[in-house]
């Protein structure tokens, strides 16, 4: 009897379906070998050295992934139809981007960038000999809206719709480590076979609706402080996120971006609900964290080692910020 009718008469356990299923697999033997995790990957040679993953998941979405190294200068030209791309660059660098009339559009490590073309674009990427970059994107074609607008939530399918609609816009979104994460794991390709499958498709279509979601957060961020001044924040938050361990002033760090301090600051509160200050101090307090859970660290000398002058004032900034003491987890001083 199949496990399906077995199922529907309320015969089965979920374990009993895992035990089945099990079972199945082990009677019935693979028509070729068992694929390797990164099966789908592509070797390049040629102009370029590495590795390249793209695949069409569902109608209409094409996920990529890859590591990829230029062996000389290189221009590539390439008409881009009508579409949505969002790309996020993990290491490296993958040389310039520019639409056709257009300016070039930057690419910084963790942080996507979504682009909506809403008529096909002449494009020209160019990179440098020895240019290598980790990278993953994903593209969302028109038929993908044609096939599952009545499954997309209609939020989501409004701001597709406006990346569609005629023109180009492109924005830069703020860090975020699901994300990050997401697209990692899509360069690690940690499976193979139907399971990888399903996997890469789970990660592709995560990072759309998440990109979507911090899309339609940052729309009313752009408008409210222009897009120069929002691109100019997250800047900072780029130049503060490598430089934590010793961060520059405020005054240096406006200067850096092209921003006088009070407007830094400004967009700051507006961007990330705090300021500058704040911003280091909440990240600091995170690796206060990590340092002690994953270090074994105790309070005290984590609490000094991220910037903390007494105990007690790391100990009440700590609650205040995560909304417990640092030995609530059972942390040792």
């Amino acid at each position: 009897m199949a496990i399906r009718s077995r199922l529907m008469e309320g015969e089965f356990a979920v374990a009993d379906i895992v035990r089945e299923a099990a079972a199945l697999v082990l009677r019935t033997p693979p028509a070729e070998p068992p694929p390797l995790p990164d099966d789908r990957r592509r070797i390049l040679t040629g102009q370029f050295r590495g590795w390249l993953w793209m695949d069409e998941v569902q109608p209409g979405l094409v996920g990529s992934a890859s590591d990829m190294e230029s062996v000389s200068d290189a221009t590539i030209a390439q008409t881009i139809d009508r579409s949505v791309m969002v790309a996020v660059l993990l290491q490296g660098r993958t040389g310039s981007f520019r639409p056709e009339a257009g300016e070039e559009l930057p690419a910084e490590q963790g942080r996507a960038r979504v682009t909506g073309f809403g008529e096909a674009r002449r494009c020209v990427r160019r990179l440098h000999a020895g240019e290598r970059g980790v990278r993953t994107g994903i593209t969302v074609s028109p038929c993908f809206l044609e096939q599952f607008a009545d499954v997309l939530p209609g939020r989501e399918l409004d701001v597709l719709e406006r990346l569609l609609a005629p023109g180009f816009r492109s924005v830069g979104l703020r860090r975020c480590e699901l994300l990050s994460g997401l697209s990692r794991g899509l360069v690690a390709m940690p499976y193979g076979g139907s399971l990888g499958r399903l996997y890469r498709e789970s990660a592709v279509t995560q990072i759309l609706f998440r990109t979507l979601e911090l899309l339609r957060e940052e729309w009313p961020l752009v408008r409210a402080l222009g897009r120069r001044q929002h691109d100019a924040v997250l800047r900072a938050q780029a130049v503060l996120d490598a430089s934590l361990v010793s961060p520059p002033g405020t005054l240096d760090l406006a200067r850096q971006v092209g921003l006088n301090r009070n407007t830094l600051q400004a967009g700051f509160r507006a961007v990330f609900g705090t300021t500058v200050f704040g911003y280091v101090r909440a990240r600091r307090l995170a690796m206060a964290r990590l340092l002690m859970e994953e270090q074994g660290l105790g309070a005290a000398e984590a609490g000094y080692r991220v910037g903390f002058a007494s105990p007690s004032a790391f100990s009440a900034a700590y609650r205040r910020h995560f909304g417990e003491t640092p030995t609530a987890r059972g942390v040792r001083h």
